[in-house]
């Protein structure tokens, strides 16, 4: 097998323009980028939370999660609804979360906006997050009986769930918020 070029591969020279241009795009709406991030890792995030019983992890539902937390545990809603409902809030929060990561997590991170460092941005956020809702959203916002401390009284699975689901989310959003760096115009 020889290894082509990019000159010798045109496939690949096109990738590489395509991720050139986008990165373009990305680096001039950020704002636009940070918000198609966010949406996305959480789409993805939020199918992998239903797959996760495939590999014997706990299913997370974060849209009945958050259905539950807003219209309260005791509401006579349906079940759709309940769904419904909190995936609203809960697509809402990945956007926000990701708006958050651009404008006030990203700049201060230490890597460079390379696309391996973008992507270690992004799952830092992500591993944030999941430690966020280890230690105060499973046993403080959701009152769930018996959490403990990072949520290990429920299980070694469940954290290894969380932490999967937000590595997913933090992949995603590393991924599609890549801004080149800023050089700062010389004034003139």
């Amino acid at each position: 097998m020889t290894v082509k070029t990019l000159a010798e591969a045109p496939e690949l020279s096109a990738a590489a323009e395509n991720l050139s241009r986008y990165r373009d795009w990305v680096t001039d709406h950020r704002i636009a980028a940070a918000s198609l991030a966010g949406l996305v890792g959480t789409h993805l995030a939020t199918v992998i939370g239903f797959w996760l019983p495939s590999i014997r992890l706990p299913e997370l539902d974060f849209n009945t999660f958050n259905g539950l937390l807003y219209l309260g545990a005791g509401s006579h809603a349906s079940k759709a609804v309940l769904f419904w409902t909190g995936a609203a809030v809960h697509y809402t929060d990945g956007l926000i979360f990701a708006l958050v990561f651009a404008v006030a997590v990203y700049p201060r991170l230490p890597w460079r906006s390379t696309v391996l460092g973008n992507l270690l941005k992004g799952l830092t956020m992500g591993m944030l997050l999941a430690v966020i809702t280890c230690v105060w959203m499973v046993p403080r916002v959701w009152n769930v009986p018996n959490a403990g401390f990072f949520s290990h009284g429920l299980g070694w699975k469940f954290v290894l769930a969380i932490f999967l689901w937000h590595f997913v989310w933090g992949l995603h959003v590393g991924v599609f918020y890549n801004p080149r760096e800023r050089h700062r115009r010389q004034p003139s």
